[in-house]
Formats: structure tokens, sequence, C-alpha cells
């Protein structure tokens, strides 16, 4: 069986020559390369163009910049395999990461497969907490309701997807947005009737620590918080027909754990006309969208947070995200999680 594998690569001179060499140098061979280059205004055309001379079965199409999303659809559009991938261009993978998912699958028929994931940061690499969670063993034929950890894995990258499966589902990357993976990834699971999870690291998820971030790097601003809780947003209209009142529960103390808190965490800091934005965007979303207890599993001084926010209480706010992040700097500091 084939895999296409899609790489969108806009403005990664410095990673496209690792990120391919790990790709075409794979042990499973049966392997359909599609390099999306999306206007790239560096060095990377020069660079596809030579890679392209080295591994001559690759694919490279060269198209106006349109963004990610519309990158990785304007691939999925051209594969032609039994199987679909992304992989992002300034990452890397590991040499036999197809060939473990691609075999999880002859044992057992999967839309989906997903494998563990690390974290490059120079020449340090240590695996990603968030998806750590849920990769504590392999499992074979369960489902986002089974095995509820995997609403933490809401990347599309590190997973191979059935095109069949793919195309009844009608996933799409929404264009123009950021948090891309949410919207995608969350209601694929929702349909998905086989995942295979593989706990061992796969993937290199890179964290630049020189030059441009990556978009992941750059959450700490108004449209990107404006994108993820539309990706949010997606996800709970794909959960509308879902009766699983305890996935439900679990779903937004995810949220409120990781995606709504990411959006506030930073708000102390802002002008007051930002976190106005911010305090009326996320207390509108949570009045009106979340229906369970769930906050009250949250730390108490998130919970405060959050409350207060609520409330619209700025200085109370304030105050008590300085307690969080003095909390934050005692577990760093002391080597305890945060």
């Amino acid at each position: 069986m084939k895999v296409s594998v899609i790489i969108p690569a806009y403005n990664v001179g410095e990673y496209i020559e690792a990120c391919l060499d790990s790709v075409m140098n794979q042990s499973y061979e049966k392997l359909e390369v599609i390099v999306i280059n999306d206007g790239s205004t560096d060095d990377t055309g020069e660079k596809l163009a030579l890679l392209q001379e080295k591994y001559p079965t690759m694919q490279v199409i060269t198209k106006e910049n349109g963004g990610l999303s519309a990158a990785r659809n304007d691939g999925v559009r051209l594969a032609t395999g039994d199987f679909i991938a992304f992989v992002d261009s300034d990452d890397v993978i590991d040499r036999d990461m197809y060939k473990k998912m691609m075999a999880s699958v002859e044992i057992s028929c999967a839309d989906i497969v997903t494998i563990g994931v690390a974290r490059l940061a120079g020449e340090d690499v240590y695996r990603s907490a968030l998806h750590e969670r849920f990769m504590q063993t392999d499992k074979f034929n369960t489902t986002i309701f089974e095995t509820p950890e995997l609403l933490y894995d809401t990347t599309s990258w590190n997973k191979i997807y059935r095109a069949s499966f793919w195309n009844e589902a009608k996933l799409e990357f929404p264009v123009g947005k950021t948090y891309e993976d949410i919207p995608v990834v969350i209601p694929a699971y929702l349909k998905a009737e086989h995942v295979n999870i593989l706990k061992n690291v796969g993937y290199y998820w890179r964290h630049r620590v020189s030059g441009d971030k990556s978009i992941t790097q750059q959450k700490n601003n108004l449209r990107m918080t404006r994108d993820r809780l539309d990706a949010l947003h997606v996800c709970d209209e794909a959960f509308s027909t879902i009766q699983d009142n305890t996935l439900r529960y679990k779903k937004e103390q995810k949220y409120l754990e990781i995606d709504l808190f990411s959006m506030i965490e930073w708000l102390f800091l802002v002008k007051n006309e930002d976190y106005r934005t911010v305090q009326k965007w996320v207390s509108d979303y949570m009045k009106e969208s979340l229906q369970t207890n769930a906050i009250e599993t949250l730390p108490k001084t998130k919970q405060k947070m959050f409350r207060q926010l609520l409330k619209n209480a700025h200085l109370r706010f304030r105050i008590a995200s300085l307690e969080w992040f003095m909390l934050k700097a005692i577990k760093r500091f002391t080597g305890k999680s945060s």
C-alpha cells in the first residue's frame, strides 16, 4: 500500500534539506512525496531544485503563497496513495516511522494511525509533553470514545489517514486560519472507527531557536486567539450529534486546561484594549458553549483566573495571573512539573 506524504514549504531554507532527507530515506519504500512550495521568497525554491535532482521521484509543485492549509489541501488533491500523511517542512521523522505505522495497519485495519512525538530544540531532544499524555501504551482498534486522551492529540502530522476515510469524512484544512489542525483532527477522530496508537517516538517537532518562529511559537496575539476559538467552534459543531456525556466532559476539560487557558495566560501583560477584546471572546464562548462543570478539575489558581475573567474583574484577574506565574516559576526552579 502506498503512502502519499504531503509537505508544504514556505521560507524554510534552513530546514528543508534535513526534512526531505528524513522523508526520502524512509525504510518504507512505497511513498509518494509531494512538496508544495508555497510561494517561498528565500532560498527554499533553489534548495528544492537541488533536492529534486537528488531525489527524482519527489514531486515539487510551486504556487503562489496561499498559506499552510491551502498547500495541504492542494497536496491532498494530487495524492494517489492508499494513505495520506503530512510533514511540516521544518520537522524530521524517524527512518522507520512509516514502516512501523503501516505494519500496524497490517495487524489492524485502521482509519488513522498516530505515533509518538519528540521536540527538537537545537541539539536538545525531549518528549512532547502534550503527546505523551495519551501515548502511555500501544493501542490497536481503539476510538476517541474508548481513549478520550486522544483529545490532546490535535496535530495532523504525526499520523497517517486512510485515503478513503479522509475523502468519505470530507476532511479539509480551513484556508486562511491558524490552528488549522484542530478542526480537522478532532472531527476525524469522532468519525474514525479504528485508531492505532504507537507510543514510541516517530516524529520530531522542531522548536525553532533562531530566525523566524514557527506558527505554534507565535500564540500571543489577537488573530491567533480568534482562530483558535473558531477552531473550537468547528469541533463543537462536530460534537453536536455526539451523545457521549463523558467524552463531552473530557473535551471541555481539555479546552479549559490547554486551549482556553493559553488564550488568557498572557493577558495580564497586554494593553487594556486587547484585554477587553479577548476577555469578551473567551467569556462569551465559555458562557455559550461549555455545558459541564469541568472547570472544577483545574488547579485552584487557574480556576480563579477563569472566574475573574468571566466577571470581567480585571484587577483581580491580574492578581490571580501573577499568582499563577509565581507558582509556575517556583515549580520550574524546584524541578517539579507545572
